[in-house]
């Protein structure tokens, strides 16, 4: 009889437990009702029937299921709350059999002992816990990463403490087995999961370095635009009255190329802002920028549409500015040419092609571009095509040099590409 009183004390601590984790008042509804049944039903089985401890492992897997139907089916919701059931009422256990057991060497009550605990933790728990507002926690690790953190660290404990007791006994019992299976299994996933999301978070940290940092870029490339949208009426009156000045219609043709020329040369980057994206836009701004001050004569393509590339916006900068220092670099060296051009795509697939006029390069002196430490331009110099080729092959991107005959001259073309389809974990 008191046996059936301490389990009825132990189930009903646990289920006002669980209500003061999800930050309910207790209900004694079906669901509640079926699971205090089961669990008396089990338990009693266990000790009075000689029915194996192992099925005990069974409340657990009913535990979760009442708590899905009682209140919501969130997996990692109701596993925080299960391990802190569990944690929070084996303390409180611990706790109050302390006083009885050591301190006060009370020993004439020890067929009652289970009954004043249980009696003592449920009183705790039912009075206590409510006042504590303990359903803070779970509005704390609201986000997945801190649940997933929660749960690794209970099991590493949980193995530790599994190991330290079969290094104590010598011996495993099978639902300690079982236990310190799933831990184990438990542990290599998460700390997988974990991993990730610090490579995650990792990405967006220098992702917002970025934005910060090609803001001003962006916004300097806005302003330009705005100052000289005050000309374009000028520009528009000085055109048209230049038939006033030359007597000739070749002259008038003439006279209007060179001014429209010198134009398009003022504003060449203005198209960037068509590009979505304001960190590439913004960084392209500021890289033309000093390119045209070294006389180097550029043209681009950049079509962006928003599309899911999973790629991190800070790798695409990468991959362009050491494409294009390398390209730069190339030109500067040689003598007799000066043009680069600079291609962004992003449609059915991700494009990114560098090219720059240069004298054919033989494909085997190619193929030692993307060797680290490789250049011809000193010791220590050739990392930023290797910076590239790691780029590559760690987001499954596809990357081609080769020589290009256009209008009988030749360039020498970088170009990355990754289809949609593709993906990398």
């Amino acid at each position: 009889m008191i046996t059936n009183i301490c389990l009825l004390l132990e189930v009903l601590t646990i289920v006002f437990c669980v209500h003061a984790l999800y930050g309910e008042k207790f209900r004694l509804d079906i669901s509640t009702v079926s699971f205090l049944a089961t669990y008396m039903i089990i338990l009693t089985m266990v000790n009075y029937y000689e029915l194996p401890q192992q099925y005990t492992l069974i409340m657990y897997p009913i535990m979760f299921i009442y708590c899905g139907i009682r209140f919501e089916f969130k997996i990692a919701c109701i596993l925080i709350n299960m391990v802190l059931c569990i944690i929070i009422v084996g303390s409180i256990q611990m706790v109050v059999s302390i006083p009885f057991l050591h301190i006060l060497g009370l020993n004439w009550f020890e067929n009652y002992r289970l009954l004043f605990i249980n009696c003592f933790a449920f009183v705790l728990v039912t009075f206590l816990l409510p006042k504590c507002k303990i359903s803070r926690i779970m509005n704390f690790l609201h986000s997945k990463e801190k649940i997933e953190n929660v749960i690794l660290i209970i099991c590493i404990v949980l193995i530790a403490f599994l190991l330290f007791r079969y290094k104590e006994a010598n011996v495993f019992f099978i639902d300690q087995a079982m236990l310190l299976f799933i831990s184990i299994v438990c542990t290599l996933i998460l700390a997988d999961q974990v991993g990730k999301y610090k490579i995650k978070t990792k990405e967006v940290e220098t992702e917002l370095k970025m934005h910060k940092l090609y803001a001003d870029s962006f916004q300097g490339l806005i302003e330009n635009i705005r100052l000289r949208q005050h000309e374009f009426d000028n520009h528009i009156n000085t055109i048209y009255s230049q038939h006033y000045i030359y007597d000739t219609y070749d002259e008038l043709v003439k006279a209007q190329d060179t001014y429209c020329k010198i134009i398009s040369k003022e504003n060449q980057f203005n198209k960037l802002l068509k590009a979505s994206n304001p960190i590439v836009a913004g960084f392209l701004y500021g890289k033309f920028m000093e390119i045209d001050k070294l006389g180097i004569d550029i043209d681009y393509r950049i079509k962006i549409i928003e599309s899911n590339i999973e790629i991190p916006v800070y790798k695409v900068v990468e991959i362009l500015g050491d494409l294009i220092n390398n390209a730069v670099e190339a030109i500067e060296k040689t003598d007799g040419v000066n043009k680069l051009y600079v291609s962004l795509t992003e449609d059915a697939k991700l494009e990114i092609e560098v090219r720059n006029e240069s004298p054919y390069i033989d494909y085997n002196e190619i193929d030692k571009f993307f060797v680290k430490g490789f250049s011809s331009k000193g010791k220590d110099r050739g990392l930023g095509l290797h910076n590239v080729k790691k780029i590559c092959d760690e987001y499954t991107l596809n990357i081609y040099c080769e020589n290009v005959k256009i209008d009988d001259a030749n360039w020498l073309s970088f170009k990355v590409v990754k289809d949609k389809t593709s993906s990398y974990d």
